[in-house]
């Protein structure tokens, strides 16, 4: 099968480009720098339907694993990779005839002030999602599944906490974190915490790839362990030799701190409101079958930091997050806001 992959340089998207590639598929790369990804890659991005046409020309299936992890991103550049970036693919996908675009979601469209406990795909938040990006997030899968129809079948696969080896997303930040005196938890950290181990998204997402009844709904694709937030960061500042992670101020005190800065409430969302997610309709359609554990998990991410130089060699690579600029070029290709 001839595969495109979107976001083939990132975290999630190289995964998954390296996992095709070893078992025998066509991979392509779109890229923003092509010097970048280790095969055949094309120049291009999200705002560029021109480009993402081209590298789409002749493949089966297009990946779509590029977007902003970072939550403190601008609007401007949330609203223009996401959504406008979403309809550019669409447009491209429809324009050469690709049978199935794969779009990597997030559980954070439904991202609330509240806990989502046991909580299914078609469940929805009363409103908006909480935030720019969880709000961005939510239109781009929307686009994606209601354009699916017999000429583009489409699948949203909805991950939590994506964690795992080459983690350059977030693993920075809780490494700065844990260098600083220990992961912070919301409170005592003692709410469950949904995460998703990278490759048991690399599974779901060559699963649907051709899984015949998958087409036109998203799927949540979480690891199957109910643990508290103080558990899983504790397991990894261990497995990484950082200190143990510490409490922090309770939800209701920070909560309302968070919104007067205007800083920091997803984070407090994502680590402080309890997250289990019911993914039996992934085991279903795309027969997701997640066998790795936390254990084994836990040492590949640990061996892969050692080889990148350790804790702190990770800590450094954090990013600012995007600001209004960084959609300039493909605001301006569009003839502007």
């Amino acid at each position: 099968m001839k595969v495109l992959v979107l976001g083939a340089t990132g975290f999630i998207g190289g995964a998954i480009a390296r996992r095709l590639a070893a078992q025998g598929h066509d991979v392509r790369a779109l890229c923003r720098d092509a010097s970048r990804f280790t095969g055949d890659a094309r120049d291009g991005d999200l705002g560029d339907p021109a480009s993402i046409a081209a590298a789409a020309q002749g493949c089966d299936v297009v990946v779509n694993a590029a977007g902003i992890v970072d939550p403190d991103a601008h609007p401007r550049a949330l609203r223009w990779t996401h959504v406008a970036g979403m309809e550019n693919l669409l447009k491209a996908c429809r324009h050469v005839s690709v049978a199935r675009l794969v779009h990597v979601s997030c559980t954070d469209v439904t991202l609330a002030n509240h806990d989502r406990v046991h909580w299914d795909e078609l469940k929805p938040v009363p409103g908006e999602p909480f935030g720019p990006r969880a709000q961005s997030l939510q239109l781009a899968e929307d686009l994606t599944l209601s354009a699916s129809d017999d000429r583009l079948a489409t699948v949203a696969l909805r991950a939590a906490w994506v964690w795992g080896p080459g983690d350059t997303s977030r693993l920075p930040q809780l490494c700065a974190e844990g260098l600083d005196g220990g992961i912070r938890l919301v409170g005592d950290g003692r709410t469950y915490l949904a995460t998703t181990y990278v490759e048991h998204l690399v599974d779901a997402a060559l699963a649907a790839l051709d899984a015949p009844d998958a087409p036109g709904r998203a799927y949540h694709v979480v690891d199957p362990v109910f643990q508290h937030a103080r558990d899983f960061f504790g397991a990894l500042s261990e497995a990484l030799g950082l200190p143990r992670p510490r409490d922090g101020a309770p939800f209701a005190i920070a909560w309302p701190i968070a919104r007067v800065r205007g800083r920091g409430a997803v984070e407090l969302l994502q680590r402080g409101k309890s997250t289990l997610f019911d993914f039996s309709q992934a085991c279903g359609k795309l027969h997701y079958d997640p066998q790795i554990s936390l254990e084994d998990g836990l040492a590949a991410t640990a061996r892969w930091v050692e080889a990148e130089g350790g804790v702190a060699a990770i800590a450094a690579r954090r990013k600012p997050p995007p600001g209004a600029s960084a959609v300039d070029r493909q605001v301006a290709a569009a003839g502007g806001d």
